[in-house]
């Protein structure tokens, strides 16, 4: 999946704004997310981390580590090396293994995923709606190009390290779903 600079700053703005209906992809991806806490600070944690590493694929060179002053500090902290992680993202580090048998990713290994030139991340930010299924519950929409199977590991270990309590596998929807929800 090719992530061009334009095609960063658009999945950028989607961050603070939610996405016209007009312009939704045919399919989305959406993940079904239960969050211990106030799902909106765990939108803004989530959403935090996203904005910083978008900022740096669309204005840093890969060539090198990458800068991560931008990155919400807990991050770092929660990813492989890092020392004392706030207790959310901890806990999300537990249940990130638990659930897959690996451990935390290095900061640097995940934000190389990415780099624009790279081609390796299968998907790309839409939205964060309330799950009709609970208070507790968070969806996320992604676009995947209509891909039913795409990479999608460095998002799984940053849902978990954001904290939350589960994480489950995507699943197609129309995009009709989604407009009837209401963004976090």
């Amino acid at each position: 999946m090719l992530h061009e600079i334009e095609d960063l700053e658009i999945e950028r703005t989607r961050l603070s704004t939610r996405p016209e209906g007009g312009s939704v992809p045919p399919v989305l991806a959406c993940f079904e997310l239960g969050v211990d806490g106030d799902p909106v600070q765990y939108a803004r944690r989530l959403r935090g981390v996203m904005d910083a590493v978008l900022l740096i694929a669309a204005t840093e060179s890969f060539d090198d580590d990458l800068p991560v002053g931008t990155i919400p500090a807990w991050f770092p902290g929660a990813c492989r090396g890092g020392t004392s992680p706030e207790p959310f993202a901890a806990e999300g580090r537990d249940r990130y293994g638990e659930r897959t048998g690996s451990g935390p990713w290095d900061v640097q290994n995940w934000l190389s995923r990415f780099d624009p030139d790279l081609e390796v991340r299968g998907w790309a930010w839409w939205d964060l709606t309330r799950s009709p299924a609970g208070a507790e519950g968070l969806r996320l929409w992604t676009d995947t190009w209509g891909e039913p199977f795409f990479a999608w590991e460095d998002l799984r270990w940053l849902l978990y390290a954001c904290g939350a309590r589960t994480v489950a596998d995507p699943v197609l929807a129309k995009p009709e779903i989604w407009i009837g929800e209401v963004s976090v």
